[in-house]
This record gives structure tokens, C-alpha cells and sequence, in this order.
């Protein structure tokens, strides 16, 4: 019998499919591009926007599969420094996970939007494309809100994967129930 999700994990769900169509989009968006810009090439008549295009596509896709990284814990992080570290290090380490992560993001939202402010101040576009660059701009605040619900998902939806554990204690519950 499959368990009844909340509000809250509907939500979570809704943020994750939003993002894996965007990364879906980009990819094959990718794809097609540098396509057209080996056949271009091949031919001897190279379309002069698949580059910028091409760049601007891969830039949407990491900023959004970096917060993407974060939905269930699945982002890197320095684990071993915690399990050699002293016992109040892993008391915090969550706490300190957050906050550094959260702050991060937080980062990246303020100084997104002043860049995406001064490119639509200055009526910045691009080169080839002749498109507005807050359009491409716009996705590093873009991902800084969806690292932060990526990070809640992770500890409200995935706090198994947050959580630093005890290795020695581990073993020891490891070794009990064997």
C-alpha cells in the first residue's frame, strides 16, 4: 500500500518535475544545437548562433541541475572530515549544512538578480541570438530558489540522507543485529 504524500511533498514533487522538464528541454536543446553545428560545419557553411546558443542552453542547465542536486541530498559533501572530526562537529553538521548551503543559494539569488537588474537597465542582448541576457540571466536567481526548496526537500522529505551518522556507533548496531 503506497503511503498518502502531504501537501507539502506534492509540492516537492511539483518543483522536481518542473525541473527535470527544464533540464530535459536544455539537454535536448544541447543536443540539436551542437548538431546543426557539426553539420554546419561539415558542409562548410557554419551557423554563426549555434555557439552562443549552445552556451546559453548548458548555462540554464547547470545552474538548474546544481539546485537540482540538493532535492534528496544528493549533492557532494565532505563526509569524511565529519566522521574523523570531533563528536560536537557532528552535532552540528546539519545545522552547519543548511546554513551553508541556504546561504549559498541566498547568495546566488541577491547577486542574480543585481546582474539581471543591470542587464535589463542596460539593455544588454546577445550577440547572435539578438535575444535580451536577462532571459539567460535570469536563471541563476532562478536556481538559487530552487536550491532552497531543494535543500527543505532534503531535510523534511530525505533526513536519512542529511544526517551524519556515527560510523563506530554504526558498525557496533551493524554487528549487534548480525
Amino acid at each position: 500500500m503506497e503511503k498518502k504524500k502531504s501537501v507539502i511533498s506534492k509540492v516537492f514533487g511539483c518543483v522536481n518535475k518542473v525541473e527535470n522538464v527544464i533540464l530535459a528541454i536544455m539537454v535536448v536543446g544541447m543536443l540539436v544545437t551542437i548538431l546543426l553545428q557539426i553539420i554546419g560545419r561539415v558542409i562548410g557553411h557554419p551557423f554563426p548562433w549555434t555557439e552562443e546558443t549552445s552556451r546559453y542552453l548548458f548555462l540554464w542547465m547547470m545552474f538548474v541541475a546544481l539546485a537540482s542536486g540538493f532535492n534528496q541530498a544528493e549533492s557532494s559533501r565532505v563526509t569524511l572530515l565529519l566522521q574523523v572530526g570531533p563528536k560536537w562537529l557532528k552535532k552540528f553538521s546539519e545545522i552547519l549544512y543548511a546554513v551553508i548551503v541556504v546561504a549559498f543559494f541566498g547568495f546566488m539569488i541577491i547577486w542574480g538578480i543585481e546582474v539581471v537588474r543591470q542587464q535589463i537597465m542596460m539593455k544588454e542582448m546577445g550577440t547572435a541570438l539578438a535575444i535580451p541576457m536577462w532571459v539567460i540571466g535570469i536563471c541563476q536567481p532562478i536556481a538559487g530558489v530552487l536550491g532552497i526548496i531543494g535543500v527543505a526537500e532534503s531535510f523534511l522529505e530525505h533526513h536519512e540522507k542529511v544526517a551524519i551518522g556515527d560510523k563506530e556507533t554504526e558498525k557496533q548496531k551493524a554487528l549487534e543485529q548480525g
